[in-house]
């Protein structure tokens, strides 16, 4: 590295050259300096003119005291002799100084910017004007690089075919076209080949165009039309679409009674209480639930209530028990037997036209209070139906004869109007009676058998053959839109009954389980989706993409499913009056047939009450308008870390959590501690229910946890804490009053009246200042000045005074001054002043 000279240019101020060139030009001092230089060409010459301030001395003839110097990348010429100073001269009139005439090497320069410098040694030479910059190249004028000018594009011209085209018109158009244009002579007749083939061409397209259209509107919230997209985009945000819900009524299986005994009758699942001459999805049909079979008995139709010998006897508003007169019918049958606990049991008012046989029978002396059994309820009063949680056998001293039972219902299902036990003649003649033998019933109806299967191309939706190809759609052809009576859906959206099977070609047969999504599908075995659509029959998809079993080529899918959605099943009551039940297997259509009792009489069915809850799918619009912002309403996803600890507290066990961050080595982890209800006070709780807490908040919180975010689960460690205060209060306020309002700023109180120690106040690893404390207390109006004489940890020796109460990762202070929990914290008050 050359040392540094007077001749090293400093960083210099910027200044307006007009002081120091003014004593150049003078020439008195003798020193000189580089004013300008040029490029130009002579011939094949490449020559460097420069001037400067006064005419050159001898001295700089010399090439060695020449240098140029290049940027970083470009050729570096050399200065050679001989070098000539110039004379001035005027030649067109106007007067050029005298200049050096530099001449340089063959190496063809850089279009950029060089440095001329002058060697200053033994002259006399201003240090700012030692250098100068230079351009060789005059030939490519201000050009920065090397590089060739790029040519011009063409311009663009159209194509010579309508890129528009998409329908099937205009693409046999442009082909037509594009044929006329490659052979001039084509025979374009209707009939020619050709022309043929042009038009098979255009279908195609047409049929391509579409699904690409299709593609690209279902592929965004907002513009998607089927239902399935729809509810796909929605389910992205956990965004609940709600499909057509089936009504639910109250059914009541009337037995006919018998000359003697009680008659009896089995009611089995899926048995159906219908309007209909025939059974169709067109009449009202509902379907009982009940577990397994049932027996009904014809003494269950109408039952008395016992009216304590009374002529105005009433079961008043609010009532929860009533009194059964047991028809003489059922004397032989254990009360137990009769009338089980979890029975549904209801109440009409029904008109009497005979008073006298009324009370008769409400005495147990005569069988029946009307010819015509049982008799039809007022419409002016509907029933009230409530669930039977206990019984008891019950005797009337002044009646020991009666054979009465007294039953019981939850306070939740209390009655909600009077019902008159004794015949009430203020508007009529009336009187109320029990009913039994009621089931609850949704609106649905049983469909099965090969018509109710459609095998689609899953592309086009063209029929299909499974058995010469896999299938994986199906059209559910029975369960129509959703606008019509589609797949019958319990709240929720859960379908009341899909049972699908699948024959192998072994003639094996394998049951496929329904999923809500291919994702949740398990590793074996066949699963289905089920898609609902507003204009055509749901759909049954055995594979979503590459997710999910298609049965083999050769198999024989079957589906026996529920029908009957949305408002239609909103019925008045006292609609239905058949039973009816499928005594065909699976696999082939249901065949109806009317339920009988041991005596081959046909029973009746009659919904008691109508039919409620019946609602259409969720409308489309209502989707694209909800679904985006639904979630920041209602989080459904524990976005970050912090966010897990709340869907933990929803956990019905679990009184408060907290969670935290921490790292595994390979990925985040939320570790979420969470403080039981079970008091959180006893120290040898149940391992077994600790166990299963753990195991459902694990559950919870895997459920919504983040992928790549592992989320672990610990049981949070309450720390009681002792706070010690002596609070001042002003005069004249009441010391006891002060003392409750001081306790009960401090003390967790009330969900309504939260004190500071409240519940979730102090999140599980947070530290308590003792400021805090001191500022709570401070602001009430009564305190005049508050000082802590202790403040610790339970486990710490007396007397400790900590200004922060330093809390654990997994630790939750506590501080319930509760006598009875006193590991659960205690506050100390002394109180002076006040009166």
């Amino acid at each position: 590295m050359t040392a540094p000279d007077q001749y090293a240019l400093p960083e210099q101020p910027t200044a307006t050259p007009v002081e120091r060139p003014k004593a150049l030009f003078a020439g008195a001092s003798g020193v000189i300096g580089l004013r300008a230089a040029t490029a130009r060409l002579d011939g094949t010459d490449r020559m460097l003119d420069v001037w400067l301030y006064g005419d050159p001395p001898a001295q700089l003839a010399d090439p060695v005291r020449w240098t140029l110097r290049p940027a970083p990348g470009m050729p570096r010429p050399s200065v050679i002799a001989p070098v000539s100073v110039v004379p001035a001269s005027a030649p067109d009139g106007t007067p050029v100084p005298s200049h050096l005439s530099l001449p340089l090497d063959q190496v063809l320069p850089g279009r950029g910017v060089y440095q001329l410098r002058l060697d200053p040694t033994g002259l006399m030479v201003d240090p700012l004007r030692v250098s100068l910059p230079v351009r060789l190249r005059p030939e490519c004028g201000d050009a920065g690089d090397c590089a060739d000018a790029v040519a011009p594009p063409a311009p663009l011209t159209p194509p010579d075919y309508d890129t528009l085209a998409r329908d099937y018109t205009a693409l046999r158009a442009m082909l037509m076209d594009r044929l006329h244009y490659i052979d001039p002579a084509a025979d374009t007749s209707i009939a020619d080949l050709t022309v043929t083939l042009v038009e098979l061409f255009a279908h195609l397209g047409d049929l391509l165009h579409y699904r690409l259209d299709r593609i690209a509107t279902e592929a965004w919230l907002s513009t998607a039309q089927r239902r399935a997209s729809v509810v796909r985009h929605a389910r992205t945000v956990d965004f609940a679409v709600q499909p057509a819900i089936s009504a639910a009524t109250t059914v009541q299986v009337v037995v006919a009674a018998a000359p003697a005994g009680d008659s009896q009758a089995t009611v089995l699942p899926g048995d159906t209480a219908t309007d209909g001459v025939t059974v169709d999805p067109s009449a009202s049909c509902f379907t009982v639930e009940t577990a397994g079979a049932l027996t009904v008995r014809a003494s269950h139709a109408e039952v008395a209530l016992y009216d304590w010998t009374e002529d105005d006897a009433v079961l008043g508003t609010g009532a929860t028990s009533a009194i059964l007169v047991r028809p003489a019918a059922a004397a032989g049958v254990a009360a137990t037997d009769w009338l089980p606990a979890g029975s549904l049991l209801a109440f009409e008012l029904v008109g009497v036209d005979d008073i006298s046989r009324q009370r008769a029978w409400a005495a147990g002396t005569v069988p029946s209070p009307a010819d015509v059994m049982p008799r039809p309820p007022l419409a002016s009063r509907p029933a009230q139906v409530v669930t039977v949680t206990s019984i008891a056998e019950f005797t009337d001293p002044l009646q020991p004869g009666l054979d009465l039972l007294r039953v019981f219902w939850d306070a939740s299902e209390a009655l909600q109007a009077p019902v008159p036990c004794s015949v009430d003649l203020s508007a009529g003649a009336e009187v109320g009676v029990a009913r039994l033998g009621l089931l609850p019933a949704h609106h649905g109806l049983l469909v099965d058998g090969p018509g109710t299967l459609a095998p689609i191309d899953p592309l086009t939706s063209l029929a299909a053959d499974p058995q010469t190809t896999e299938v994986s759609d199906y059209l559910l052809v029975a369960a129509g839109p959703e606008a019509a009576p589609g797949l019958a859906h319990a709240p929720g959206g859960r379908p009341w009954q899909l049972e699908v099977t699948v024959t192998l070609p072994n003639d094996t047969r394998v049951p496929a389980g329904r999923v809500t999504s291919m994702l949740r599908a398990p590793a074996a075995g066949f699963s289905v989706v089920i898609d609902a659509d507003d204009d055509l029959p749901a759909r049954m998809r055995f594979r979503t993409g590459a997710l999910g079993l298609v049965p083999p080529a050769g198999s024989v899918v079957s589906a026996r499913y529920q029908v009957g959605a949305g408002p239609g099943g909103n019925v008045a009551a006292n609609v239905t009056s058949r039973l009816v039940r499928c005594t065909s297997g699976p696999g082939v259509p249901c065949l109806w047939q009317d339920v009988s009792d041991n005596q081959n009489s046909v029973v009746t069915a009659r919904n008691i009450t109508p039919g409620t809850g019946g609602a259409a799918a969720t409308s489309l619009d209502d989707v694209r308008r909800d679904a985006p912002q639904a979630y920041s309403a209602v989080p459904r996803r524990a976005a970050l870390i912090g966010d897990l600890a709340p869907f933990a507290a929803e956990v019905p066990t679990v009184l408060r959590a907290a969670a935290r961050r921490s790292w595994s080595g390979s990925w985040p982890v939320g570790i979420v501690a969470y403080e039981p209800v079970s008091d959180g006070r006893e120290s040898d709780a149940d391992p077994a229910a600790a166990a299963q807490l753990q195991a459902q908040v694990q559950s919870t919180l895997d459920a919504v946890r983040m992928a790549g975010t592992e989320a672990v689960s610990i049981t949070a460690t309450p720390v009681g804490i002792l706070i010690a205060l002596t609070v001042c209060l002003y005069p004249g306020s009441d010391s006891d009053a002060a003392r409750a309002a001081i306790l009960a700023s401090l003390r967790p109180g009330t969900p309504a009246a939260p004190g500071l120690f409240a519940p979730g106040s102090f999140p599980m690893g947070t530290d308590v200042y003792l400021s805090t404390v001191v500022a709570t207390v401070a602001a009430l109006p009564q305190v005049d000045a508050v000082a802590v004489t202790e403040a610790r940890r339970l486990s710490e020796p007396p007397g400790t005074l900590g200004a922060v109460l330093v809390m654990g990762p997994s630790e939750v202070a506590v501080c319930d001054d509760d006598p009875s929990a006193p590991d659960r914290g205690r506050i100390v008050l002394t109180v002076e002043g006040g009166r």
